[in-house]
């Protein structure tokens, strides 16, 4: 086997991982509202490990230049602002839900956010993407207030709020040009810190309630295999296809969710959200295309 080719059939195998560990993500949250943790709980539990473990590299290293602010605020945006919102969305919505306005929707917000700080232009046939996840949200919108379970649509508000907080945290590090290892370091560290004591002493808690099994296992799952595998596996994925294919297969990420919360979950799909699905999907994969015919083409 060629270095190549054994370069990319590791770069397929970590997206392959990457696909079931999103997947298992949403799923988990969408069951862990079901047992004693809260959303702040289990945003504890999702940093606890990798705070500790990216201490001592953060105090070797440093923040790369930027502020103590500065790093304060990618760590709000990618730590309790993402994982508050998206766990707590899970008390209210779906599996299906969750997974594609978290994961379908990051371009709906991320573009604009680029063109306002960092001056990014937008391609017509980008907009044309965003058009189209903006009309598959609004599909799970109107899902979730007309055929959905009483204040699913405060599941579907709180998705987006935390996708919104997850596209500011990754244009701010692309702005600040922070590298992807130090932002995982400064995010972990900081959330850990920080928000962990306030947690801790002021915000709704059931760990004191949790059995060791159900602790044991979030803190396993979100904060080794979750965290840990995403902040390794998916630059190393990139690095070996690229950014462009490597986003475009993660697409599957949503529909993969719906059909297993279908069938596992017995949470069924109406007609609009699973148009809404569709839309959303295709809009990320008509969007990856286009990226890497572009890409192609340069020398």
């Amino acid at each position: 086997m060629t270095p190549q080719n054994r370069e990319r059939m590791v770069g397929v195998i970590w997206v392959c991982a990457i696909i079931v560990i999103w997947s298992a993500f949403h799923l988990s949250g969408r069951l862990s509202v079901q047992f004693t943790l809260t959303p702040f709980d289990l945003t504890t539990l999702r940093v606890c490990v990798a705070g500790t473990i990216f201490f001592p590299w953060l105090l070797k290293y440093g923040l790369g230049g930027i502020s103590f602010w500065q790093a304060l605020l990618l760590a709000l945006t990618a730590g309790p602002g993402f994982s508050v919102f998206a766990f707590g969305g899970y008390m209210f919505a779906p599996a299906a839900h969750g997974a594609t306005i978290l994961a379908g929707t990051l371009p709906l917000f991320t573009a604009p956010l680029a063109w306002w700080l960092i001056g990014e232009r937008m391609g017509s046939w980008r907009v044309v993407s965003v058009t189209m996840i903006f009309a598959g949200a609004m599909f799970l919108v109107l899902d979730a207030s007309e055929s959905g379970a009483a204040n699913e649509w405060l599941g579907d508000l709180s998705f987006f709020i935390g996708a919104a907080s997850w596209s500011l945290f990754g244009v701010l590090a692309r702005k600040w040009n922070v590298s992807p290892l130090r932002s995982a370091a400064i995010v972990a560290t900081f959330t850990f810190a920080i928000y962990t004591p306030i947690h801790l002493l002021f915000l709704p808690s059931g760990l004191l309630q949790a059995s060791w099994e159900e602790i044991t296992a979030q803190w396993i799952f979100q904060g080794l295999i979750v965290f840990m595998g995403s902040t390794i596996g998916y630059p190393r994925a990139v690095a070996a296809l690229g950014a462009t294919p490597t986003a475009t297969a993660v697409a599957v990420v949503p529909a993969a969710v719906a059909l297993i919360a279908w069938y596992g979950l017995g949470e069924p799909l109406s007609a609009i959200a699973a148009a809404g699905v569709a839309l959303v999907v295709i809009g990320m994969i008509a969007g990856g295309i286009r990226l890497r015919r572009r890409d192609t083409a340069l020398p």
